[in-house]
């Protein structure tokens, strides 16, 4: 009789995206289109979801990809960590397997300077492709600065029917603001970056008032700082909110490249 406690056998995508296109969309986007040599799952289902992805050594021009060893583990050198970032899914083409990036331009690390000098034929790794979070029957609240504006975009662009949302997404320029589908259903605010008033996001969202017949669940990804202020006035201010229902994450933190942070959901 088979094992039916046997752990299912972890897979590893390790696949090489290709690129097709290359466009600056706004002051604070470059735009990545690449092509897939393996198929990879997007569910339409996940809430923002997003991607591993592999930059290439910068000296040697190699893609390292994680292996997985004879107890089926994931095997991680450091030197692959270090190159590993996760990125927002913008678009997804499961025909033509076809992946749209959107990398926010910051004044240095390693993804800003891959992208700006992204060109047609350049290669980077992807490992897989996730989705924390799925839709369920709850009033959905979305909360990103400018670094989750592209999840946010996705979601908002494939909701189920019916499905009500409220989201909140501060950009850095109003040139950064992109339209989206009218939907009755969907409630969007565009804040744009105001240094003499850091709190707006968090004030924004918890100065709204969300319909009480609903159950609200919030999901957030944003500066690791802002996070964590995020984090704690809901929490103060849904005292009686299980703690499944906030998940926000720490997407960058200033002065940190990814890897020398802890992301918290």
């Amino acid at each position: 009789m088979a094992d039916t406690h046997q752990k299912s056998k972890k897979f590893i995508v390790n696949a090489l995206l290709t690129v097709l296109k290359v466009e600056t969309i706004s002051p604070s986007f470059i735009r990545v289109q690449f092509s897939s040599n393996k198929p990879f799952t997007v569910d339409p289902a996940w809430v923002c979801p997003h991607v591993k992805l592999l930059f290439p050594e910068p000296v040697s021009g190699e893609i390292l990809f994680p292996k997985l060893d004879e107890d089926n583990k994931i095997v991680v050198s450091d030197k692959v960590r270090q190159l590993a970032r996760s990125y927002s899914v913008r678009e997804f083409d499961d025909v033509t397997n076809q992946l749209f990036v959107d990398f926010a331009i910051h004044e240095s690390g390693l993804a800003t300077v891959w992208s700006r000098q992204a060109k047609v034929g350049d290669q980077i790794g992807l490992v897989g492709s996730a989705g924390k979070l799925s839709f369920n029957d709850d009033c959905l609240v979305l909360m990103g600065d400018i670094s989750a504006a592209p999840a946010i975009c996705y979601t908002l662009e494939h909701l189920p029917e019916k499905q009500k949302v409220y989201a909140f997404i501060q950009v850095n320029h109003a040139n950064d603001i992109v339209p989206l589908p009218d939907n009755e259903n969907v409630q969007v605010r565009w804040l744009i970056l105001d240094n003499i008033n850091p709190d707006q996001l968090v004030d924004a969202v918890i100065n709204t008032e969300f319909d009480e017949q609903d159950e609200v669940m919030f999901w957030g990804g944003m500066e690791s700082s802002l996070a964590q202020q995020l984090r704690r006035a809901l929490k103060d201010k849904y005292t009686q909110l299980a703690p499944e229902k906030i998940h926000i994450t720490s997407y960058w933190r200033k002065g940190y490249a990814e890897g020398e942070f802890k992301h918290r959901d």
